[in-house]
């Protein structure tokens, strides 16, 4: 019976302390997060019910989350399409073979690739190429155009199955990824 009242007197506070103030929410900036104030009639109740003041807010810190959306147009501005390319994917090679790779690839984007802003990079994997990790378009490729993409290779001296990674380049995005993969044989 004791419990009962005491749970009626709360449970009759909480009521007029919500009917007479406010609960509103403050947020308070933070460098690297938010801090909001939550007190709602159930915080109030169960801080109540723990001996704490009644109108204690609690803090909650929420992390501040910010999103880069790329839009569709963006997306479309710079885009491929690989044709072809030689020596195929898992072709067996010789330990320390050379060999030229090709890959033909079609500017199925929005913008012109000029020559001079759209650099054909090497990205990751077993650097085989043996001249250098970064080439010049052979010319501007328009809409719809296609580009012979050629990089002068050496298969590792080492048995196994390599990829290697390449990309033409639109500032630090890589619109147009190509990879390799061979394998390497005694």
């Amino acid at each position: 019976m004791k419990a009962a009242r005491m749970f009626s007197v709360v449970m009759a506070l909480v009521l007029l302390t919500v009917a007479i103030f406010p609960f509103a929410a403050k947020p308070v900036a933070a460098q690297t997060s938010q801090t909001i104030m939550v007190t709602s009639p159930v915080q109030v109740l169960m801080d109540a019910a723990r001996g704490m003041p009644l109108l204690a807010p609690m803090s909650v810190s929420v992390p501040l989350i910010t999103l880069n959306v790329e839009s569709a147009f963006a997306s479309s501005d710079y885009a491929c399409t690989l044709i072809k390319q030689s020596p195929k994917d898992y072709t067996k090679m010789k330990t320390r073979q050379y060999f030229d790779m090709q890959w033909t690839v079609q500017n199925s984007g929005n913008r012109i690739w000029y020559a001079n802003a759209i650099p054909f990079k090497y990205i990751w994997g077993p650097k085989m190429q043996t001249h250098g990790d970064t080439f010049s378009l052979p010319s501007d490729i328009g809409r719809g155009k296609k580009a012979n993409l050629v990089v002068d290779m050496n298969a590792p001296k080492t048995q196994g199955i390599y990829s290697t990674t390449w990309g033409l380049f639109s500032g630090s995005r890589a619109f147009c990824r190509v990879t390799l993969t061979i394998g390497v044989s005694r």
